[in-house]
This record gives structure tokens, C-alpha cells and sequence, in this order.
């Protein structure tokens, strides 16, 4: 079941409480303490973040601490209590955010020098540590790959293991074919062309039946707009966060496809349990936030210059955008729909 609180808590309800004994336990591995995982942002870190959560909860109290828009995520988490961070306050406020809390200990997932200072003289069990030296050697191609970012966070929780992301629902999976199809992102590069998108969402409807709606962020609204007109079919339907996260979620609960590129909706599409074809173009499963189980994973054929950027990157060092540009609409939507039908 969900999180049974009622809604997500301020600072001014915390207060200290003294260790219980988990029946059956004996010595201090049986002891119930109050734990405060912190992950700011981004999206698809804070789904990430969830297995390490649910380990930790094992143990006791378990307070998600996470920016305001990213709470709805904490919502879902089972046994998880979200904790928003208002990031106008910035490091004097998350800090007395957690004085407030009193935490017995602390997992830092986030690891900036804003959490490290906002720490300071607390009782921070483990942080995330990632290796830049690695990415790098998969930055310039080298036959590398970064550790999945999900097991970096159970092993800064003090775990060797954990489940995939996983997120409540709080509706069923819908009876007919509804895909999502995502446009736009904060990274050019790392975006599926709107061309694209629109033959995608053509083929899906005449040849498939679908019901397409095409999402996107705020400050997206033309450019899904647009898309979606050049689809030229009744029907299709949009988001672009009108409603934050917490309509996302919804949008996304009522699919039972997402197509989108390397992307925090991705992430939370597939902890919902929704199938997923994750379009890579600038980005490169190496990097370690996708694991080859459970998602379905596009490429537009070999290229040595993916990944170029960390993030996805605005330029191409190459000039010709191969990775965006080789996507062929009728190979994604037939390779999307073998997800679909899993």
C-alpha cells in the first residue's frame, strides 16, 4: 500500500523520537531509526533513488527529502514519507530543514556541496559517489560503462542490492492501446525529432488503432502544440505539466506504451509499471541510468560519437545530427510495439 500520510509534511511537524525494537530483532540491526535519504532533483534520479529508499524503510522511519516539484514522486514511494525542500531557500533553508527533522542518520543522494555544507556536523551514513574519471572514458568512447545509477544509491545506502524502481499506481492499466509519445526535453540533442514524432504518431493510429497523446515540459507548449497539428488526425491529445508531476503521473498511468527519449519521464513511466522504448540519440545506455532489463532501447544504428555529452548536449560535434536524424519512424513504432505487447 501507499504511504498512509495524509500529505507531504513540513518542517515545523518534525520532532525526535526514541529508537524502538522491531519485534523479532534483537541488538542494534533491530533497532527502528529515523532516516532522512536526501535527492534534491533531477526527475529521474529522484525515481532512481527509490530502491535505496525502500531498503532503508526496512528499518524504520524513511523521510524522502526532495524539491517541492518532486514530491508527487516521493508520493508514490511505498513506506516513504516525502519531505519538500523549497529550493528558493536554498542551503540555509535545507538546513534547517533537517535540523527541524532530527534525522538519526542521514543518506545523502544527492552529494552537491549544498548537501554537504547543509550536513555539516550531522550523521551522514553514506553519500552518493560517482566516478568521473569513468565517465569521461565513456565520454571519448572508450569501451566503458558507468555502474547503473540505481545500484551507486543502494551502495551509498549500504546495500548490495535492491528492485527495480517501483511506484504505486493508483489506477489500472488501460483496456485499449493508448501511447504516450515524448517530445522535446531539456537537451536539443537528446530530443527525438518533431518530424518524427508526428509519423510516429501517424503510424500508431492507422496502423495500430492507438490513441496517441504527445507530452512535453513547461515552456513546450508551441512546440507540441505544433506537433500534434502536424499529425493531421482527430484525437491526438497533449500534456505539457499544465498540472506538474502529479499530472504527469496521471497521464502516464492511463498508457500502455510511452515512447521517449533518455529522459526523467521515461523513468517514471516505467516504475509505474507502464512499457517503455527509450529513443537513445546524443545519450548512450553506458552511462549507467538504464539497465538492459525492463525497458525497450531504440538506436538509430551504430555511431562512435555517442555518447557525446553527458546530458545530450545543444551542438553536434559532427554537424550532421546522425543520431537524431538516422530515426526511421516505421522501425521505432515496430519495435515500440513488441513492448507493447509483452
Amino acid at each position: 500500500m501507499a504511504n498512509t500520510e495524509s500529505s507531504t509534511i513540513c518542517s515545523s511537524q518534525f520532532s525526535r523520537t526514541d529508537p524502538v525494537t522491531v519485534p523479532g530483532r534483537t541488538g542494534p540491526a533491530g533497532s527502528c531509526r529515523s532516516t532522512a535519504v536526501i535527492r534534491l532533483h533531477s526527475l529521474g534520479d529522484v525515481v532512481l533513488a527509490q530502491p535505496a529508499a525502500a531498503r532503508l524503510s526496512e528499518g524504520g522511519s524513511l523521510f524522502l527529502v526532495t524539491s517541492r516539484e518532486y514530491a508527487p514522486v516521493a508520493e508514490r514511494m511505498e513506506n516513504v514519507i516525502p519531505v519538500m525542500h523549497d529550493r528558493e531557500t536554498g542551503l540555509p533553508g535545507l538546513r534547517r530543514l533537517l535540523r527541524d527533522m532530527a534525522p538519526e542518520r542521514i543518506v545523502d543522494l544527492q552529494n552537491s556541496m549544498k548537501t554537504r555544507l547543509a550536513t555539516l556536523g550531522m550523521n551522514v551514513t553514506g553519500r552518493f559517489r560517482m566516478d568521473r574519471g569513468l565517465r569521461k572514458r565513456v565520454l571519448r568512447g572508450d569501451p566503458a560503462t558507468m555502474p547503473a545509477r540505481r545500484l551507486d544509491f543502494l551502495g551509498a545506502a549500504g546495500f548490495t542490492w535492491g528492485c527495480e524502481p517501483s511506484l504505486v499506481r493508483s489506477s489500472p492499466p488501460p483496456e485499449d492501446l493508448a501511447v504516450g509519445l515524448g517530445a522535446g526535453g531539456r537537451w536539443r540533442l537528446k530530443s527525438i525529432p518533431s518530424s518524427v514524432i508526428a509519423e510516429a504518431a501517424r503510424l500508431l493510429i492507422d496502423l495500430y488503432g492507438a490513441r496517441v497523446t504527445i507530452t512535453g515540459g513547461p515552456g513546450e507548449e508551441d512546440l507540441v502544440t505544433e506537433t500534434s497539428a502536424s499529425v493531421m488526425r482527430d484525437g491526438v491529445m497533449t500534456y505539457c505539466g499544465e498540472d506538474g508531476i502529479s499530472g504527469l503521473i496521471e497521464v502516464l498511468e492511463g498508457l500502455s506504451l510511452f515512447v521517449s527519449p533518455d529522459s526523467g519521464p521515461a523513468h517514471l513511466a516505467k516504475a509505474l509499471g507502464v512499457p517503455v522504448m527509450v529513443v537513445f540519440t546524443s545519450t548512450s545506455p553506458a552511462l549507467g541510468f538504464w539497465e538492459q532489463e525492463g525497458a525497450g532501447m531504440y538506436t538509430s544504428g551504430r555511431l562512435d560519437c555517442r555518447p557525446c555529452h553527458r546530458h545530450g548536449g545543444e551542438e553536434c560535434s559532427r554537424g550532421d545530427e546522425a543520431c537524431r536524424r538516422g530515426i526511421l519512424p516505421l522501425d521505432l513504432v515496430r519495435n515500440a510495439m513488441e513492448m507493447a505487447v509483452r
